[in-house]
């Protein structure tokens, strides 16, 4: 029968070590609450990790230890953690943008995109988003950040974030003091709705410096700020970059038009706009269909026939199908036909 007397135990960075002593033989062992020869990722480092990447916090961590019945991690430990992690992410993220960016602009040589002055010209998409919903109205939060996307790879080249608060300096200033030495978060004074615009210049205004390559071609939502931004600020002297529009967002402000109209009552009878906003979505499905249609038949894939079926939907759904195609429309031809209602 072995007997251990617990003597002490020494904290060293993650880990715990506990001394246990043989009462008849005075032999010591050492028990560590995780193995220090172990290279997987710290248990701490890990509960850290996993709170950040659902989007909790030191609070949130503390309550669900607290729920396992497991003893929480101090906010100082916490706070280190965090620190080293966020460190840790931000290399690897900048390592990941710099090989998408190079698989880019090996594509871009490939296909043979390279401008006069020798520099690959890239298709990127752009986007932004921001702490807080403000949707077409209230642009007030506090955070916000965007992308640049390769269009072939699909993969993030360049991202930036912005930050209009800083805890630190917020508490010291309503306290009338000074802020003392800390790692700052606020790098943005202007207003909410800039802070995309501002990050997508920044990413094209650094493109030769950090990759040797152009963006010559953005595809975008509607804003029109963020590519106005980007004009004023040349980029590329001579070179002018082309704005595409995103599909998604196109049929997004579609449907947002069609929804006005519905509403504003100067436009026509009650009747009449009752029955276009029962049929907005059928309208936005059959032109997503007549592209994907006419993008498969090699027989119909010209800009011509694309245009005229894209114009021919509001016909075909209130009942009118004489424009129709009969490999696009399969609908009742007997259904209630209500464009002699319009007129």
């Amino acid at each position: 029968m072995f007997i251990f007397k617990y003597e002490s135990n020494v904290r060293s960075e993650e880990r715990l070590e506990f001394w246990h002593k043989h009462e008849m033989c005075n032999f010591q062992e050492i028990i560590w609450t995780e193995d220090p020869h172990n290279e997987k990722m710290p248990v701490n480092t890990a509960a850290v990790s996993g709170i950040m990447k659902i989007g909790g916090g030191f609070a949130n961590l503390e309550e669900f230890l607290s729920t396992l019945d497991i003893p929480p991690l101090s906010s100082k430990t916490y706070q280190k953690e965090h620190n080293t992690i966020a460190t840790a992410w931000e290399k690897v993220a900048e390592r990941e943008m710099y090989s998408a960016a190079m698989e880019e602009k090996q594509l871009a040589v490939q296909a043979g995109e390279i401008g006069p002055d020798g520099f690959p010209t890239l298709t990127v998409v752009v986007d932004g988003c921001w702490a807080k919903r403000s949707y077409r109205n209230n642009y007030s939060s506090l955070s916000g950040a965007a992308a640049i996307v390769g269009f072939r790879t699909k993969k993030v080249i360049y991202m930036g974030v912005r930050n209009r608060y800083c805890m630190v300096c917020s508490r010291a200033a309503a306290a009338n003091e000074q802020a003392g030495r800390h790692c700052c978060s606020k790098n943005w004074h202007g207003s909410s709705s800039s802070m995309e615009a501002n990050i997508i210049q920044e990413g094209f205004m650094n493109s030769v410096a950090m990759y040797g390559i152009k963006y010559t071609k953005i595809i975008g939502n509607g804003d029109s700020n963020v590519y106005k931004t980007i004009l004023d600020s040349r980029p590329y002297d001579a070179l002018q970059v082309e704005k595409l529009e995103c599909k998604n967002h196109l049929f997004r402000n579609f449907c947002l038009k069609l929804k006005d109209l519905v509403k504003d009552s100067k436009v026509g009878p009650i009747i009449l706009r009752k029955c276009l906003g029962k049929n907005i979505l059928r309208l936005r499905k059959f032109i997503f269909s007549v592209i994907a249609s006419i993008a498969k038949n090699k027989n119909l894939n010209n800009y011509s026939i694309l245009q005229k079926q894209i114009l021919n939907a509001p016909y075909h759904i209130f009942g009118d199908h004489t424009k129709c195609l009969d490999c696009l429309c399969d609908d009742d031809k007997k259904e209630k036909n209500w464009r002699f209602q319009i007129y």
